[in-house]
This record gives structure tokens, sequence and C-alpha cells, in this order.
């Protein structure tokens, strides 16, 4: 029987991550959803630097992508299967990978989780070789995705968070607020999802990013969102930003969902690390939660 190495990914527009444990041993990557041509040049100032070759193209990836890379783009379509997100999950496979054979339980927003996505991403993934050479180390994988499936990105969160989580006769709703859209995931007792009562909004990281940017334009300054995200030069701005999207979330929650003394309401999410919520506890881990929850799905799924 060949070994095969069981991935968790949560390919998000600001971040990919992903997780996976084999032989006992736990292992994740998290990087920025961005690609950009590379080079050859000293990268003894970037942690973790990501420098790839597949099938005759070399390209940075995440933060190195982002202030090297020749025409940085970052990944921001809803499709799973452009060539960006191919390349986050070639950079993916190079960090966590082990095995030749691998199978992947693939994060999707409510929307995206229906029978002719996951044929699209099948057609795209399934079977596929891949040769990745590590420009950086000067290394090799050939990796084999055996097969791929997809989950809805709000019940992995859950399903993670319930592994520590004493249950009671509340109903409990999911908020995963991501780079462009919120989803917002109602599950009845016994943790049955709600399709009424769930949603996706376009609420996200993006709204508060952009705010900073029409600001800072006005000192003739230009700057992509994701530059924005990741430097502290605008600090100041961010708390006015994230403050606003955090009460925006919680008159959501409101006007969404009733009976809010008969739910569980819990945030998870990257961009909530940003936030600060009085009401609703954010979950622990919540920027890796979703590729936790994956992994754990992928095991029941695959491993029967």
């Amino acid at each position: 029987m060949k070994d095969t190495q069981f991935i968790g990914l949560d390919v998000g527009r600001g971040y990919l991550k992903g997780y996976t444990e084999y032989n006992g041993v736990p292992n994740s990557c998290l990087f920025k959803s961005v690609t950009a041509l590379g080079r050859m040049m000293d990268f003894k100032d970037y942690k973790d630097p990501i420098f790839l070759e597949v099938d005759g193209y070399e390209y940075f990836v995440g933060i190195l992508a982002e202030k090297e890379g020749h025409n940085p783009i970052q990944n921001l379509k809803d499709d799973k299967t452009t060539p960006t997100v191919q390349r986050l999950i070639n950079a993916a496979l190079n960090k966590l990978v082990v095995c030749d054979n691998v199978k992947i339980m693939l994060g999707v927003p409510n929307k995206l989780f229906k029978k002719s996505e996951l044929q699209k991403i099948k057609q795209t993934y399934k079977d596929k070789v891949v040769n990745i050479k590590d420009k950086i180390s000067n290394s090799y994988k050939r990796v084999k995705i055996d097969d791929i499936e997809i989950y809805r990105e709000g019940d992995a969160a859950l399903l993670w968070h319930m592994q520590n989580y004493n249950m009671n006769s509340n109903d409990v709703g999911m908020v995963t607020i991501g780079f462009r859209t919120t989803e917002f995931s109602y599950y009845d007792k016994g943790l049955m999802f709600n399709n009424l009562k769930s949603s996706t909004e376009e609420l996200g990281n993006k709204d508060a990013l952009e705010y900073i940017q029409k600001r800072i334009s006005t000192d003739n300054i230009m700057r992509k969102l994701h530059e924005i995200d990741s430097s502290d030069r605008y600090d100041d701005l961010k708390e006015i930003a994230y403050t606003d999207l955090t009460e925006s979330i919680e008159q959501q929650i409101e006007s969404k969902w009733t009976n809010l003394n008969e739910l569980d309401v819990f945030i998870a999410g990257g961009t909530a690390l940003n936030m600060n919520f009085n009401t609703y506890p954010v979950v622990e881990d919540s920027q890796m939660i979703t590729a936790k929850g994956l992994w754990l799905v992928a095991l029941s799924r695959f491993a029967g």
C-alpha cells in the first residue's frame, strides 16, 4: 500500500494557510497569497523566502513576491483553479509534503460548495504530477495529487474549534472574516448547517485597507492593498479602520440572527487578529483554524 499524506489547504485572497500531520508530526505553512516573476538575488534579508521553478516558470511567492517580484499578482478571484492559485498550492506542497503522494481537502466559501465547482477542481488537480524545484535550497520534489475534495470553510473551522469546546443546547454561529468577504455560517442544535440562516457578505479586510489607501492617496502616496496590509507605517489609520470594521461585523450579526441568548457565536479568520470584539470570542489560532479543520476532514474522508 502506497504512503499518502493528507493536507488541508485554505487558499485565501490575503494568505494561503496549509496544515498536515504525518507520522504524528504536525507541519503548517502561512504566506501571503501573492506571486510574481522571480530571479536570483541576495535573499539574506528575507525570512523563509519562497522562490520556485515549476515547468520552467520561475516565481516568487509571499512577501518576497510583494517586495521584489516583477508584476506581483494577488489572488483576488473566487476561482480556485487560476494559474495564481496553482502556483500558491505548489508553494504549499513544497513546504508541507514529505510523501510522493498527497490527498488534499480544499476549503471553499458557502457559495462555491457545489458539485460543479468540485468537478472543475478535480479536473484541474486530481492525478496531477508536480515537479517543484526550490531555487533557494536547490532541492527537488515530485508530488502526485492522488485526490482532492472541497469542504465549506466555516464548517472546517467549527470542526477544529469543537474539539475543545463543551457542547450545550445552543445553536452555533461561526463568523469567518476574510480578505474580501465574511462568511456567516449558522448551525442548528447538533451542528446541522442551516443554509437559510447562513450568508456571505462583501465585507472584510479589503474594506479596511481601501479606507487607508484612499486616505494616503490624498498625500500622493500610492500603495497596493497587499503593501498596506504588510506595512507598519499606517498603524494609526489601521486602528481606525479595524475598529470600524469590528462595529460593522457586530451590527451584521445582530441584524442577521435573532435569539442571540440561545446562540453561541464565534469569530474566526486572520483579519480577526486585527480586531477587538467585546461581545463575541475570537477562536484560538483564528488564522490557521480553517486549514486545521480541513486536515481533520481529509483524515476522515480519505483514510476510510
